[in-house]
């Protein structure tokens, strides 16, 4: 079957101009980027290794030897001992060759497949993580499997985030996260991952991973996922798995109550709800579902990429949800003296890790409204 030839071709490389096309239109179709992935995904690379590693040279050798006899049968017969002695080792250095490229080109595949290259970090993230820490940001509670109460992960929630039996066996030496309702923390997982989760969020990943990566996340976290293309990143929610091989993304599952939102950076990602068919997305978009309901918009990821570097971004946002993000942070509520100016939108950028009294300061100079800090409220009045 043809396709089949060229999806074995696009894995291992070397496709031609007019294959690479042929595989790009058939990807369009229905399904297919999916059964694509799945098949790219299950093809393991020890698989080429063992392929290589069984050829049979002296076989093969065999083989071109009979091409070469039938092809040069005149030439023999006119010449037999003389072509028998320039026909051999020409063969074998043939062969020999063949197999060299053989065995280097797996050896190489083998480690270009298997490495792990980890995400950078740049400056401005270096900087918010020592930010957070200096000021006090960084608060969790961690459990472990050897000072756990209780099972890190109970059954509820291995049906909850639909782990399967293979996760679920790498969980027996679980750690489970989760940031207080007023702070953020930062974690690095075996991979070399980095997870930034924000507050009031729950991350539970094993000690180490095996053949799979898999992590389980309520709340939202920003993901730098370290490259591997022979283990997949997989991210289980309440709504479905995020998955990928490497790459930057946002995942929230209480945008809204019951709704899982994921925002794509950089890489490519994949969406499989716990009922329907995978979707494919780009970066710069914002996926999203509820009740099965799924969505795709193309979006700005400043906001998302913002908070991941110690900023709060907003564009166009209604003073109400301004405040809302605002007030959680910094552990107050926020009252409104009027109904009317909740509704405003505005834009700006914040410091997060600036003390409260300049970013009010700076609200009351955007908004033009009185703002009144107490020791557990914001007030905003015209």
């Amino acid at each position: 079957m043809k396709i089949k030839r060229i999806i074995l071709k696009s894995i291992y490389g070397g496709l031609t101009d007019g294959e690479q096309v042929f595989l790009d239109n058939w990807m369009k179709e229905d399904n297919h980027a999916s059964l694509y992935n799945r098949i790219r995904k299950n093809i393991q690379e020890k698989k080429a290794v063992e392929y290589f590693a069984g050829i049979d040279v002296e076989e093969a050798l065999h083989s071109l030897r009979g091409s070469e006899h039938v092809s040069r049968k005149t030439k023999e017969d006119a010449h037999p001992t003389i072509f028998r002695r320039m026909l051999t080792p020409r063969l074998y250095r043939i062969a020999a060759v063949i197999a060299l490229l053989i065995v280097g080109g797996a050896y190489w595949y083998h480690q270009d497949y298997t490495r792990v290259t980890p995400p950078v970090i740049t400056d401005l993230i270096e900087m918010a993580m020592e930010e957070s820490q200096k000021n006090g940001m960084q608060g969790a509670e961690i459990i472990t499997a050897d000072n756990r109460k209780m099972p890190v992960v109970t059954q509820e929630e291995l049906t909850r985030y639909h782990v399967d039996e293979h996760f679920a066996k790498q969980l027996a030496d679980a750690h489970r996260i989760t940031t207080y309702h007023d702070k953020e923390y930062w974690v690095t997982l075996d991979d070399g991952t980095l997870v930034h989760l924000n507050y009031n969020s729950r991350l539970i990943y094993p000690e180490k991973f095996g053949d799979r990566r898999d992590v389980i996340l309520e709340g939202e976290a920003y993901f730098m996922v370290a490259k591997d293309r022979s283990r997949q990143f997989v991210v289980h929610t309440p709504q479905g798995d995020v998955k990928v091989y490497g790459t930057e993304f946002n995942v929230n599952t209480r945008k809204e109550e019951g709704m899982v939102s994921v925002v794509l950076v950089e890489g490519s990602v994949s969406f499989t709800p716990a009922s329907g068919n995978e979707r494919m997305m780009v970066p710069g978009q914002e996926l999203s579902i509820m009740d099965n309901q799924l969505t795709l918009n193309n979006i700005d990821t400043a906001p998302y990429t913002a908070w991941n570097e110690g900023k709060f971004s907003f564009d166009d946002w209604p003073l109400e949800r301004i405040m809302q993000v605002i007030g959680r942070w910094y552990g107050r509520t926020v009252e409104f003296t009027a109904e009317d100016i909740k509704t405003k939108t505005y834009s700006g950028n914040f410091d997060r890790y600036e003390d409260i009294r300049p970013t009010m300061e700076a609200i009351e100079m955007i908004t033009g409204l009185k703002v009144t800090i107490m020791p557990d409220k914001i007030l905003l009045e015209p």
